[in-house]
């Protein structure tokens, strides 16, 4: 009899333990714009993840994702359309440095990739101020 209580009781943890809280985050596979910096001395970088829903993303080392927040429509729209612009006007570059800036821009079928941070290159001011619009969105 206490054999059976105790598998019972088991059986009961461990659907408990395993059942869902709800709170699954939808990954859309449309456009993301992921964005960021890191290297130097310990080689961390800090990035981030703007997903077309408007879903503002802290990327971990462990591969997990936490929500920052959630942008409203209009502003995503527009943050997409301006990194649609760039994309049209700037070819992508790969110039990391000890420390490095990246803005990864991912449509369907396509990636365009700015990494800059090398001293003797010379990064357009769009790109740079794109970079910096999207950080202040974080904060």
């Amino acid at each position: 009899m206490t054999n059976r209580i105790l598998f019972f009781f088991f059986m009961i943890t461990l659907f408990v333990s395993c059942s869902s809280s709800g709170k699954v985050t939808k990954d859309p596979s449309g456009q993301k714009l992921i964005f960021g910096n890191g290297g130097g001395f310990t080689g961390i970088y800090t990035t981030y993840e703007l997903c077309e829903d408007g879903s503002l993303f802290s990327l971990h080392p462990d591969q997990t994702k936490q929500l920052v927040k959630k942008l409203r429509k209009k502003q995503t729209r527009e943050i997409f359309e301006k990194a649609g612009k760039i994309k049209l006007t700037q070819p992508a570059f790969d110039h990391p440095g000890n420390m490095t800036w990246f803005i990864k821009y991912q449509a369907v079928g396509t990636v365009t990739e700015y990494k800059w941070g090398d001293s003797n290159t010379v990064v357009p001011n769009e790109i740079k101020d794109f970079y910096n619009q999207l950080n202040t969105i974080v904060k």
